[in-house]
């Protein structure tokens, strides 16, 4: 599997799929995610997946850019879903949101080591207080 594949499978066993015995194996054990979610470990990005599962029914993710160079993956994914919990402070709405966001991964020894994300808190704080 290369790197591109690594992080497209991240997606779907972690935020589709709910596998997060994959999401243990994929992630290094050392893991840093720089975004403000702060994961220090594999155990912490399944922990935040496990959150956005709480947050959102039905999630469905869609791969919209995807490119790698060296150990370099960046994305840009389509997050789409029905709020069911609290968000941002946000007690579930009932409401179905979709969103884009970009992540980008260091990859090294068949592992993803390193994030960095961006979600538009603000875009959806607003879609969710519409």
């Amino acid at each position: 599997m290369d790197n591109k594949e690594l992080v497209v499978s991240f997606f779907t066993e972690g935020y589709s799929n709910h596998n997060y015995d994959y999401i243990m194996e994929c992630v290094a054990e050392n893991y840093i995610d720089h975004s403000p979610a702060g994961a220090r470990s594999n155990a912490d990005a399944v922990n935040i997946l496990k959150i956005v599962e709480g947050q959102f029914a039905d999630l469905k993710i869609k791969v919209l850019d995807v490119f790698s160079e060296n150990e370099m993956v960046a994305t840009r994914i389509l997050y789409d879903g029905i709020h069911i919990g609290t968000c941002m402070g946000i007690p579930a709405t009932g409401k179905h949101i979709s969103f884009e966001a970009l992540e980008n991964f260091k990859v090294a020894d068949g592992k993803i080591v390193e994030s960095w994300g961006y979600w538009p808190d603000k875009e959806i704080e607003q879609k969710l207080k519409a």
